[in-house]
């Protein structure tokens, strides 16, 4: 599948950049079905990141967590499909069960933008599905799996989740740590303030101290 993007830079946003992310939809053998179902969205959009850049990719997730960098985002539909009920799709904050498998599947994609929207959007289905099979693969052998799956239940905000996240900030990988910390900062739950603090006051790696400031920071 050939995807076209272009990044225009300029002024401040995000706290990184302005920019406008033009995705192209893949192309598809066959007529397109007029209505497509919750996980086809996904697989489109998921495609449309599929090899952006670093700061393209940061654009799309501080979208993701922000809401108003949409208005820089533009889906390219090719023929195959309506790219705004691809962005559509992605600006819900809710959505279909049956997409939960498909977004984890992509948790373990060979990509790293791909991987890094699919927790995130995992997070935002806001599905009691989702939060099982995020707090799962906090158990992950794969540490780059168990930090997006920390990432992803920052965006469910659900609290039933803050001591399957409390167990993270003890992980021997700094990465899983810091996102376990900025996590349970979005959560937002009391019983993470003494953790927290004592990752802030201990922790060897620098970065987990500040993810562990930031979270405090957001709480209070």
């Amino acid at each position: 599948m050939s995807l076209q993007r272009v990044l225009w830079l300029g002024g401040a946003a995000f706290f990184m950049a302005l920019g406008a992310l033009r995705i192209g939809s893949p192309q598809l053998s066959g007529d397109p079905d007029p209505a497509l179902s919750d996980s086809a969205l996904a697989v489109r959009f998921l495609d449309g990141v599929r090899g952006a850049t670093p700061l393209a990719c940061d654009v799309v997730i501080r979208s993701l967590g922000i809401g108003y960098g949409w208005r820089h985002i533009q889906v390219e539909p090719d023929g195959s499909a309506d790219g705004s009920e691809v962005l559509r799709w992605a600006q819900r904050r809710s959505h279909d069960p049956q997409v939960i498998p498909v977004l984890r599947r992509h948790m373990e994609d060979s990509d790293v933008c791909v991987r890094r929207v699919a927790a995130r959007l995992l997070g935002r289905t806001r599905q009691p599905q989702a939060v099982s099979v995020l707090t799962a693969a906090l158990g992950s052998p794969n540490p780059t799996t168990r930090q997006l799956a920390a990432i992803g239940l920052g965006y469910a905000e659900e609290r039933s989740t803050v001591d399957p996240l409390l167990s993270r900030l003890s992980d021997e990988v700094p990465a899983v740590r810091a996102a376990a910390a900025w996590a349970l900062g979005e959560v937002e739950d009391v019983r993470a303030v003494a953790p927290l603090s004592r990752l802030l006051r201990n922790d060897s790696d620098p970065a987990v101290r500040r993810a562990a400031a930031m979270a405090l920071g957001t709480m209070y």
